[in-house]
């Protein structure tokens, strides 16, 4: 029992918000809005005192009945809204995370 719970809680993100930009996002790519599970979400960088807010996670999901993996940065922003980054190769999600982090507090284990 207690297994199951945690893995319910692993991949939780604690705010409506910005898994609703996430399924927003995915839903533009033409990927399925319910059947999609967001996986591994870690805050990787924030900006005094915490309005700003980077996010990587990974999406498995399907196109046309094929299992696909999404890698996916988040800059949620509490005054000036969100913006998702999805690809299916991580170096692109990499680099706008990089660019999103600079001049924020950067966690020391990010992947």
């Amino acid at each position: 029992m207690l297994r199951e719970l945690l893995e319910r809680w692993k991949n939780w993100l604690g705010d409506h918000e910005l898994e609703q930009a996430i399924r927003d996002e995915l839903v533009r790519h033409r990927y399925p809005r319910q059947a999609s599970r967001i996986e591994d979400a870690q805050m990787v960088a924030i900006e005094r005192p915490g309005w700003v807010q980077v996010w990587q996670f990974r999406v498995e999901t399907n196109r046309d009945g094929e299992p696909v993996t999404l890698y996916g940065a988040v800059r949620d922003d509490g005054r000036h809204g969100t913006e998702v980054e999805l690809s299916i190769d991580p170096q692109p999600v990499a680099k706008q995370l990089a660019v999103w982090s600079e001049g924020l507090i950067v966690r020391l284990r990010a992947r």
